[in-house]
């Protein structure tokens, strides 16, 4: 039951962000609805899915490790999140400005953390975080640059 509900949540999450990005809607409400539909995949820890919304080349600048700067460095910082029983995020992103080349974006915005600290126990955060959004040849949009920080409470 638990596979099935996870694979409707997965599903519904890709539909969703497949079809705001046909339908003539502006860059920006492309980009919110597919954040929106990658912290859904983010949160039903699919490494595939999650990884569908990455550029080509993307960076992720995580606070207090090395900037991971392949998309394999990247896949395995996810890789070990999404196998903490407690790792979860609720995330909301506030602003969303296109570049006039329409090529390129940037957006900010803030989660809430949920995850295990290394002591074992059960703990939570908060970041605020920058992303790069890139427009893609099929008109979809990846994240290119992804940063952060977390300050635990």
């Amino acid at each position: 039951m638990k596979h099935w509900v996870k694979g409707l949540i997965v599903a519904g999450a890709t539909l969703f962000g497949q079809a705001i990005a046909t339908t003539g809607t502006t860059d920006e409400a492309i980009i919110e609805s597919t954040y929106d539909a990658w912290v859904i995949t983010t949160n039903a820890k699919d490494i595939d899915l999650w990884s569908s919304y990455l550029a080509p080349n993307a960076v992720f600048i995580p606070p207090g490790v090395p900037s991971l700067e392949t998309r394999e460095t990247i896949l395995d910082f996810y890789r070990n999140a999404f196998a903490d029983p407690n790792f979860a995020l609720d995330c909301q992103q506030f602003s969303v400005d296109v570049a006039q080349s329409r090529d390129m974006a940037w957006a900010r915005g803030h989660c809430q953390a949920t995850f295990t600290d290394p002591s074992g126990q059960k703990a939570h955060g908060t970041s605020r975080w920058f992303k790069v959004w890139l427009k893609q040849p099929d008109g979809s949009w990846k994240c290119g640059v992804n940063t952060w920080n977390l300050q635990s409470e």
